[in-house]
């Protein structure tokens, strides 16, 4: 997967398939050997959820040693460091812990956010987790989070883009300019097709309005398109492929507790700013055509609506929330002190 800037617009290239596809698992363990057949010295970004999981039981499930690093934000993501014990516990590994407080680097993050055109503070915050790695080691990271766009016109969309996750962390990782390499785990055409032609996630778009407008989320709530993917289609390939030898965490969020990260990021225009989408077949249809064929797509959505002033009424618009959650927890503060001097007083 090659991506860049041609005269300030957003391209990616992507190479079509060389073999019929296996299914997810089979995929990603056949990854895994190739890995190991190039005897790279390598180490996992192990996050405790189930993409990382995944790869690791690639690994360890065919016999192929593999170190495993976790990135450690006290009180922030301690359900997962508690989730990597347990991994630890059940494929025999021991995994690093690197502990860094992302306040104590927040000055460093925002500042960088500025210098490298990075909205997504988040990966310059994985970038500086990085840094502190061995400078010789290869990172594997999981990045299968594939984005299908459904438009108002009822038409799927493949998306990816300059400030994409996969990209923008990618792109942070770049500045370090290490001897290892940041091996993204599972971009080959053929495991792009083991997801995206699956018939669970095709099956799933196919009932896509469900889901959508529903009284169960709210009051004709459209299901959020990243959730799509996260909530109702992952799970169900991993228990699929990999039946009961995976341990299914509730899915909990880590990052999106810190609020400097996340406060005033506006995702509607990342997703939208310096992107691709490619009608879905049509990628589809591509990616199916073996013979390794080269293919260059270049951004052809726009940001219309989402200026300055929209990223300030977020901001805005974030801060009464919060200082609204702040006035409901003191009130809710109160009454548990009322309740615990009224149990003390009953006789």
């Amino acid at each position: 997967m090659n991506y860049g800037l041609d005269s300030g617009k957003f391209f990616i290239e992507y190479k079509s398939s060389v073999r019929p596809r296996g299914n997810m698992r089979e995929e990603s363990e056949r990854y895994a050997r190739e890995l190991a057949d190039q005897k790279g010295k390598y180490i996992l970004g192990l996050s405790g959820g189930m993409d990382s999981q995944s790869v690791l039981h690639s690994f360890c499930t065919q016999g192929i040693p593999i170190e495993t690093v976790f990135f450690y934000s006290p009180g922030y993501n301690d359900n997962e460091f508690e989730q990597v014990k347990i991994l630890d516990k059940k494929y025999g590994v021991k995994t690093q812990i690197l502990d860094i407080d992302p306040n104590s680097v927040r000055e460093e993050i925002d500042a960088l956010s500025v210098e490298l055109d990075l909205p997504s503070k988040n990966s310059i915050r994985h970038s500086i987790f990085l840094s502190r790695l061995p400078d010789d080691y290869d990172f594997i990271v999981a990045t299968y989070d594939p984005l299908i766009f459904v438009s108002p016109t009822d038409k799927l969309y493949y998306c990816i883009g300059y400030n994409y996750p996969e990209i923008s962390r990618n792109r942070a990782y770049g500045r370090l300019q290490r001897k290892g390499k940041n091996i993204p785990y599972g971009v080959s055409a053929e495991f792009l097709l083991s997801i995206l032609d699956d018939e669970i996630l095709r099956s799933v778009f196919i009932a896509r309005k469900y889901f959508d407008g529903n009284g169960l989320m709210g009051p004709m709530q459209n299901l959020k398109t990243t959730d799509r993917w996260d909530v109702y289609i992952k799970p169900i390939m991993y228990g699929k492929y990999w039946g009961d030898e995976l341990i299914y965490f509730p899915k909990s969020g880590g990052a999106e507790k810190i609020n400097f990260v996340h406060a005033g990021t506006n995702y509607r225009y990342m997703l939208r700013d310096r992107a691709v989408a490619i009608p879905f077949e049509e990628f589809i249809s591509f990616l199916k055509t073996q013979g390794g064929v080269v293919k260059r797509f270049y951004q052809n959505t726009t940001t219309e609506g989402y200026d300055k002033n929209n990223i300030i009424q977020q901001v805005s618009n974030y801060k009464k929330d919060v200082e609204s959650q702040i006035e409901t927890l003191s009130r809710e503060v109160e009454r548990l002190n009322q309740e615990i001097k009224r149990i003390e007083n009953k006789k």
